[in-house]
């Protein structure tokens, strides 16, 4: 997900009159492997085929380890879901990921929808989004993958609004607009129930992305 810069110049950028003999080398070898590998066609088969046998439990059970480690690096639902979701199908939603901040704690912290909600809608949207304006123009695939993500959601847990599913989890609701409620609930949430309300989003998502995908 993040940006990783490197010392070694871009081959061929612009204002650059020659490459330097180590990229030269890099580049040569890059492409005397592509070259090996299109000489023997099953080589390249059974890395795809690596990738494609994984079976249903075992990509969820990857998208759930996904969810916890982003939410150990964003403390919010709404990233914490929807990052796990863009890295294990290949979303290209990584521009996105900022703004997702102000969807934490039901919407800016109003207890509004889940913030584990928005975030695996936005991935499903993402996911079966229309491609072209003739898609635009026919009811998208995007919104019956919504409505079913939202009746399994709310299955589980009663309510897709925050504070409802807090409620849930905890006992009791709690104000993020005050203080001493925002710190009584960041001392409960140490126990990880917010862990799974969205490592449970993240699931059901990932499970409509692969029925509709024949995963």
């Amino acid at each position: 997900m993040n940006s990783f810069e490197t010392n070694s110049q871009p081959f061929d950028s612009p204002g650059q009159k020659g490459t330097t003999r180590r990229a030269f080398i890099a580049k040569t070898a890059g492409c005397t492997a592509g070259f090996a590998l299109m000489s023997f066609p099953g080589i390249i088969s059974e890395v795809f085929a690596a990738k494609a046998d994984k079976s249903r439990d075992e990509i969820v059970k990857e998208v759930q380890e996904k969810a916890e480690k982003y939410m150990q690096i964003y403390g919010a639902c709404s990233q914490g879901s929807f990052c796990a979701l863009n890295e294990q199908f290949d979303l290209k939603g990584d521009n996105i990921i900022p703004g997702l901040k102000l969807f934490a704690g039901g919407i800016t912290g109003r207890g509004e929808t889940c913030g584990a909600v928005t975030g695996s809608l936005l991935a499903l949207g993402l996911s079966f989004g229309a491609k072209d304006k003739k898609e635009y123009a026919m009811q998208s695939p995007s919104l019956k993958a919504g409505s079913e993500f939202f009746e399994r959601f709310t299955a589980e847990f009663g309510s897709t609004r925050c504070s409802k599913v807090v409620e849930h989890q905890f006992g009791r609701p709690y104000d993020f607009q005050n203080p001493e409620d925002m710190k009584l609930f960041m001392e409960a949430a140490k126990t990880g129930k917010c862990n799974e309300v969205v490592k449970k989003a993240v699931s059901i998502a990932a499970d409509i992305i692969m029925e509709d995908r024949r995963m």
